[in-house]
Protein backbone atom coordinates (compact mmCIF):
# COMPACT_ATOMS: atom_id res chain seq x y z
CA UNK A 1 0.00 0.00 0.00
CA UNK A 2 1.07 3.75 -0.50
CA UNK A 3 1.86 6.02 1.78
CA UNK A 4 -0.78 8.02 3.32
CA UNK A 5 -1.02 11.63 3.33
CA UNK A 6 -0.57 12.83 7.22
CA UNK A 7 -3.21 15.52 6.79
CA UNK A 8 -6.19 13.31 5.30
CA UNK A 9 -7.49 10.54 8.02
CA UNK A 10 -7.54 7.23 7.71
CA UNK A 11 -10.71 5.90 5.99
CA UNK A 12 -12.75 3.04 7.86
CA UNK A 13 -15.10 0.26 6.99
CA UNK A 14 -18.12 2.79 8.28
CA UNK A 15 -16.82 5.16 5.56
CA UNK A 16 -17.11 2.79 2.80
CA UNK A 17 -20.87 1.53 4.15
CA UNK A 18 -21.78 5.60 4.05
CA UNK A 19 -20.94 6.01 0.90
CA UNK A 20 -23.09 3.14 -0.23
CA UNK A 21 -25.95 4.86 0.97
CA UNK A 22 -24.63 7.98 -0.49
CA UNK A 23 -25.65 6.72 -3.82
CA UNK A 24 -29.53 6.61 -2.61
CA UNK A 25 -29.77 9.63 -1.25
CA UNK A 26 -31.62 12.45 -3.42
CA UNK A 27 -29.51 15.08 -2.07
CA UNK A 28 -32.24 17.55 -4.27
CA UNK A 29 -34.80 16.30 -2.12
CA UNK A 30 -32.50 17.51 1.13
CA UNK A 31 -31.65 20.82 -0.01
CA UNK A 32 -35.59 21.83 -0.83
CA UNK A 33 -36.27 19.79 2.68
CA UNK A 34 -34.00 22.76 4.73
CA UNK A 35 -34.96 25.17 2.75
CA UNK A 36 -38.32 25.15 4.52
CA UNK A 37 -38.91 26.60 8.50
CA UNK A 38 -38.90 24.03 11.02
CA UNK A 39 -42.98 24.84 11.91
CA UNK A 40 -42.95 23.94 8.18
CA UNK A 41 -41.33 20.58 7.69
CA UNK A 42 -43.77 20.02 11.10
CA UNK A 43 -46.54 20.71 9.25
CA UNK A 44 -45.74 18.22 6.63
CA UNK A 45 -45.17 15.87 9.15
CA UNK A 46 -48.95 16.18 10.07
CA UNK A 47 -50.03 16.51 6.73
CA UNK A 48 -48.45 13.28 6.12
CA UNK A 49 -49.55 11.57 9.29
CA UNK A 50 -53.14 12.60 8.16
CA UNK A 51 -52.57 11.35 4.79
CA UNK A 52 -51.62 7.74 5.51
CA UNK A 53 -54.36 7.56 8.60
CA UNK A 54 -56.70 8.14 5.30
CA UNK A 55 -55.12 5.27 3.48
CA UNK A 56 -55.27 3.05 6.17
CA UNK A 57 -58.90 3.41 6.73
CA UNK A 58 -59.54 3.04 2.57
CA UNK A 59 -57.63 0.05 2.81
CA UNK A 60 -60.12 -1.53 6.08
CA UNK A 61 -62.92 -0.52 3.69
CA UNK A 62 -61.88 -2.23 0.55
CA UNK A 63 -63.24 -5.88 0.45
CA UNK A 64 -60.41 -8.63 0.31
Amino acid sequence: MGAQDPQTPARSSIDDIIDVYKKDVDRGLLREALKLTPTQRLQRLVELTHFTGRLRQAGQKTPS
